[in-house]
């Protein structure tokens, strides 16, 4: 056999990935299939067979409810997992998720807006949402630049202050939303609920900001060395800055502009990802999109199945789960110093 002739670390590599793609694989499946209607695989291979009809209730579940809304969790999974690993990289600093730019909270202003004045979902919402974040961004991005250079410093405390401005603003504006406080804090709290194949494609947008991310994994790899060390091997220092910190954070303002705000999947899977792989970002950045997809698909699942007919937001599902495996990550101090 084939796998007999590889050296012990090669052929451990392979069962690896096999692994990481049967539990992707194994976690869409699983999360297409059950739910508060179930569908059996042979409803589900019919359904693929005969394609996007309404002629059956089965067909319906499949093609207008589940096949979106997973797809679209799966991506969003794996969209705050990379902007996560990045900016754990970028900052040299365990800590960082996907959030600690503002971002998310300039989306989610922007999102709240758009339910203050009883807008639409589709577009506005996610439109609203999206430019909040892109404008977040872009400000916590000069407020960080000094003379060309970008502070990582000034960015991430910038992110911070930004972040908890805004919250004030959402905090106001849910006391005047009335009869949407309802949904707009569902939405904050993070959810797929009522999601369709508009919001897919909304999101695919995140598709070239994935691949885009690992033409930079051997300049965040140098950076593990200090900025000073990459200047003298010849990394563009600032300009990687730049494009990583856009990238993570238009992964982010994507994230919530679908889904709302859901927290730890882009703090905890990146570091599973490194504890299993070790710092090379390369590895971590795969990993990191499986596990952070499939992870995301799991989360929404139960969200369904719980309390089904009844569903509860996404994030609460993510933060339950989530930040007692950070605890354990805190307490096992050596997974932290062995990070960085």
């Amino acid at each position: 056999m084939w796998l007999e002739k590889m050296s012990s670390e090669s052929r451990l590599k392979v069962i690896f990935i096999i692994s990481i793609l049967l539990f992707f694989f194994l976690s869409f499946s699983v999360s297409i299939l059950l739910g508060p209607s179930p569908l059996s695989l042979r409803e589900m291979k019919k359904a693929l067979l005969k394609g996007p009809s309404t002629s059956t209730a089965a067909s319906t579940i499949f093609w207008q409810i589940r096949l979106p809304r997973v797809l679209l969790a799966f991506l969003i999974g794996a969209s705050l997992s990379l902007a996560g690993a990045i900016l754990q990289g970028l900052f040299l600093n365990p800590l960082a998720d996907p959030y600690v730019t503002g971002v998310s909270s300039g989306a989610a202003l922007g999102a709240t807006f758009a339910f203050f004045f009883h807008l639409p979902p589709i577009p506005w919402l996610s439109f609203f949402a999206f430019i909040g974040g892109f404008f977040t961004l872009i400000f916590v991005y000069f407020l960080a630049r000094r003379k060309g250079i970008v502070n990582i410093y000034l960015l991430l405390l910038g992110g911070v202050a930004v972040s908890a401005f805004f919250s004030s603003l959402i905090a106001v504006l849910m006391v005047k939303a009335g009869k949407d406080l309802h949904a707009l804090v569902f939405w904050l709290m993070g959810s797929f609920s009522g999601r369709s194949w508009a919001d897919v494609k909304l999101s695919l947008f995140a598709f070239p900001l994935l691949f885009a991310s690992f033409f930079f994994v051997d300049e965040l790899n140098i950076f593990l060395q200090g900025e000073e060390r990459a200047l003298e091997l010849g990394v563009e220092v600032e300009k990687v800055k730049k494009i990583l910190f856009f990238i993570a954070s238009s992964l982010t303002a994507v994230a919530v502009a679908a889904a709302g705000i859901i927290g730890f999947i882009g703090l905890v899977v990146p570091h599973i990802s490194r504890l299993i792989l070790g710092p090379d970002h390369r590895k971590v950045f795969i990993l990191s999109i499986f596990l952070g997809a499939s992870v995301m698909g799991l989360s929404d699942l139960c969200a369904r199945v719980i309390f089904a007919p009844s569903e509860m937001p996404v994030g609460v599902v993510t933060s339950f789960f989530g930040a007692p495996f950070f605890l354990y990550l805190l307490r096992k101090k050596r997974s932290f110093s062995g990070s960085y």
